[in-house]
């Protein structure tokens, strides 16, 4: 198997979502913290269990899934790189537009949770508004990212790309800048930079209105990301969620503790993750001694298949 840093970072994209299912929503941080002291300190890949959201804060969304499976943001990152596969790898609106009705719409493949900017897609899509999206500055907006940052990286069209992948489910001005720095970052680290310096330097090159909380986050000392992510809020906006993003980033030495680290951070955790994953996950490699845990590959659940797609876009080889 011949890698490759795009198909890494679409693979660890994935991966981190999909272990972040059986704990997602749940936003009291020391529910779980026991669950993972349960789990020999692991909370990756918890098996979905609604008794864990019993007598907590959280929202109990994915009943109809089992551990291994991706969730709404996954299956969102998923259907773009066959979207994109089956167009010679270019990202085609019209044509994710059909197959985004396909799979998440009344009949659908997807069975699941359907958040507020994909029920609003759908219904834009079926009255052929352009764009489709809604003012929304939830995470929703950057799950696509990584498949365009793959494709087209270094490529004088990505900013139009992006926006135009961005608004399907997603028409709002911070969710576009927290997606150009998100894509800044990914850029960086697939041209080889080191992470920190990507971070940093794409916090100071961010959109004004959002460079002040990236570059915070980057400089406070506090190396604690769970007790980071209270004071910001757990919550799926992109103005909490990125931020602590940059922070798990910064304190993590390896993927597998930036997916831990996510995990115990609480709230939206897979909204959090698919940036997160990509990162790790074209820094650190599959089954390096800090890169993607082969056995976290294994549990994913169409592992092959879905390692197929990242290796058909990302430029690898099977």
């Amino acid at each position: 198997m011949t890698q490759s840093k795009p198909s890494d970072m679409l693979f660890g994209a994935l991966i981190a979502d999909a272990a972040c299912l059986g704990l997602h929503w749940i936003y009291d941080p020391a529910r779980i913290a026991d669950i993972a002291a349960r789990q020999n300190g692991r909370s990756a890949f918890t098996p979905v269990d609604a008794a864990n959201y019993e007598g907590t804060k959280g929202y109990f969304a994915h009943g109809g899934r089992d551990n291994g499976m991706l969730t709404q943001y996954g299956e969102v990152l998923r259907l773009t790189i066959q979207s994109m596969n089956a167009n010679g790898g270019a990202f085609d609106v019209a044509a994710y537009q059909k197959a985004f009705v396909a799979h998440f719409g009344p009949g659908g493949r997807y069975q699941g949770y359907i958040d507020r900017p994909t029920r609003a897609a759908l219904s834009n899509i079926a009255a052929e508004q352009s764009p489709s999206g809604i003012d929304d500055d939830q995470n929703p907006a950057v799950a696509r990212l990584p498949a365009i940052v793959a494709r087209y990286h270094g490529q004088a069209d990505l900013p139009q790309v992006m926006t135009q992948a961005m608004q399907v489910t997603n028409v709002n001005d911070i969710a576009a800048a927290y997606g150009a720095a998100f894509a800044d970052v990914l850029t960086r680290v697939l041209g080889g930079a080191p992470l920190g310096e990507s971070l940093e330097a794409a916090a100071a090159a961010s959109d004004e209105a959002i460079r002040a909380d990236l570059t915070g986050a980057l400089s406070t000392a506090d190396d604690n990301s769970t007790d980071y992510a209270g004071a910001m809020g757990r919550a799926c906006h992109l103005p909490t969620a990125g931020p602590i993003a940059f922070h798990i980033l910064k304190h993590s030495a390896s993927y597998a503790e930036a997916v831990e680290r996510n995990i115990l951070a609480g709230g939206d955790s897979a909204g959090r993750s698919i940036f997160i994953g990509a990162v790790m996950g074209a820094v650190h490699g599959i089954a390096t001694p800090s890169g993607i845990p082969l056995a976290w590959a294994l549990t994913l659940q169409d592992g092959a298949g879905i390692w197929q797609d990242c290796v058909h876009l990302g430029g690898g080889q099977d």
